[in-house]
């Protein structure tokens, strides 16, 4: 059936716009089908490689801006090092009270800033340091040998040496073997060389009653030509040709015969019965009281200013006894007001009982006579050591600041002040039968005569060397720079 053309003209039209046109060709028909696929396909494509793009070039971009970092092992950063104490600056503690002239430098230079009406207390004792004026001397320190070291050149007549050998300020010391005469034939007063059976009979007796009367007597001290010391008294008996030099005595046990072999007579002397006696002058360090404090296996004797201010050991050479123990009836005596027939036979104990600081393992250690000194004065003094029977040898040698009542400034027996004569110092006892040793304290220097005046008197003690020594009965006062205020070695 035909379709009814004679409908309205409109409807037809809105139709014909309704429905697509139909294609007029097969371009027609392509571009319609084809077109917008391609389109959308081509589009799609487009963003899948933007956005890939974006994905592998910007974390690149932003891998190649950062430089990378370098590790490395890093060094540890050290302090700098401290410098060494340079000698000069090194100080010692100096026990003696103030100058008066130091004390007038501080008063004009606090004038100067304005301090004035300071009082000057002179009457109190103020530990100073005492620098040591030479750098180089403190490399010449060295330690203590039991015997003292060998000297060189012209030694002088006060103990005081050249300093060529290291000996300057020390004390020059003798050695004497009471078993042989000087012309190397056997003393007949001991009956016995060897260690043998009754040693106290063949050694001590004659051993004492040498001594006895020597120590108690007047000490005659001479020097040769060459500065050597002798003792006119004992040069009866073989004394070795060398001298040693000392500043301290202190030792813990040693073999006796240690003496001999540092005098280098080894060979002719055994080690029972000798004798070494070490002297000169020594300058007071400050003005006040001190006393000796020792002992000795045998004997530490010590005079000082031509008295006997020290006595002790196992044997007592100015009372004539030996002990063979430390409980001895005769050192107990001694120590009491109950025996004084003892003590009478010795200018020293007549004077003050014996009192004793007690140390494990030894006999102890004696107090000496106080003793009274002025600062700058020159004082002669010996100090005597021995062995008698043989065996082994031990000896200290401490001193103590009293004040006007003989009590210890510093009373601590347990660290005592070692007397020496330079700074040189031993090792510090390794048991505890001695106290340990302060480091700081006064140094007795020992001096020529010749470094002190005249005024003190003059006159020779015997030989060549015009020794102020043997006539002179009031200590000399030290002349200034000389010497006297210089602690080099």
């Amino acid at each position: 059936m035909q379709p009814d053309r004679s409908q309205n003209p409109a409807d037809e039209l809105e139709a014909e716009n309704l429905s697509p046109a139909a294609p007029a060709n097969w371009m027609d028909i392509v571009r319609q089908h084809i077109t917008g696929p391609v389109f959308s396909l081509a589009f799609h494509i487009f963003l899948l490689v933007l956005l890939g793009t974006l994905v592998f070039i910007a974390p690149n971009a932003i891998k190649d801006d950062i430089d990378p970092v370098q590790i490395t092992e890093m060094e540890p950063v050290l302090p700098p090092p401290e410098e060494e104490p340079m000698p000069s600056d090194m100080t010692v503690m100096d026990t003696s009270s103030p100058s008066l002239d130091r004390y007038d430098s501080n008063n004009q230079q606090m004038e100067e800033v304005g301090v004035s009406e300071v009082e000057v207390m002179t009457d109190i004792d103020i530990p100073t340091p005492l620098t040591i004026p030479d750098s180089n001397s403190a490399l010449k320190l060295h330690g203590v040998l039991p015997f003292g070291r060998k000297g060189g050149g012209d030694m002088g007549d006060g103990g005081e040496g050249d300093g060529r050998g290291n000996t300057k300020g020390m004390l020059q010391g003798v050695f004497y073997d009471l078993k042989q005469m000087r012309n190397r034939q056997k003393n007949d007063d001991f009956r016995a060389d060897q260690w043998v059976g009754g040693w106290h009979r063949e050694r001590v007796n004659p051993t004492l009653s040498i001594m006895r009367p020597f120590v108690n007597g007047a000490w005659s001290r001479s020097y040769d030509n060459e500065g050597r010391v002798h003792f006119t008294a004992l040069d009866k008996f073989y004394s070795p040709p060398l001298r040693l030099w000392t500043s301290c005595f202190f030792s813990e046990s040693i073999n006796a015969d240690e003496a001999p072999k540092a005098y280098e007579c080894d060979k002719d002397v055994n080690l029972a019965a000798w004798v070494c006696i070490y002297s000169g002058n020594v300058v007071a360090p400050f003005t006040g009281k001190f006393r000796f404090v020792g002992t000795a296996d045998d004997v530490m004797f010590v005079r000082f200013n031509k008295e006997i201010v020290l006595d002790y050991g196992y044997a007592s050479f100015s009372v004539g006894e030996y002990w063979t123990n430390s409980s001895g009836s005769n050192r107990q005596a001694l120590s009491s007001d109950s025996d004084r027939s003892i003590r009478n036979r010795s200018s020293l104990y007549s004077k003050q009982k014996l009192e004793v600081y007690n140390t494990p393992g030894s006999i102890g250690l004696a107090k000496g006579l106080p003793i009274s000194i002025k600062e700058g004065e020159i004082y002669p003094i010996e100090i005597l050591i021995s062995e008698i029977p043989g065996g082994s040898y031990y000896q200290a040698l401490y001193i103590e600041r009293l004040d006007a009542n003989n009590q210890p400034l510093e009373p601590n027996p347990d660290r005592m002040t070692l007397f020496r004569t330079t700074l040189d110092l031993p090792e510090q006892p390794k048991g505890n039968m001695f106290p340990q040793f302060n480091p700081y304290g006064p140094i007795f220097r020992a001096v020529s005569s010749r470094t002190a005046s005249s005024g003190g008197g003059s006159g020779g003690s015997g030989g060549g060397s015009g020794s102020l020594i043997g006539n002179r009965t009031t200590p000399r006062t030290a002349r200034v720079n000389e010497d006297d205020d210089d602690l080099s070695l």
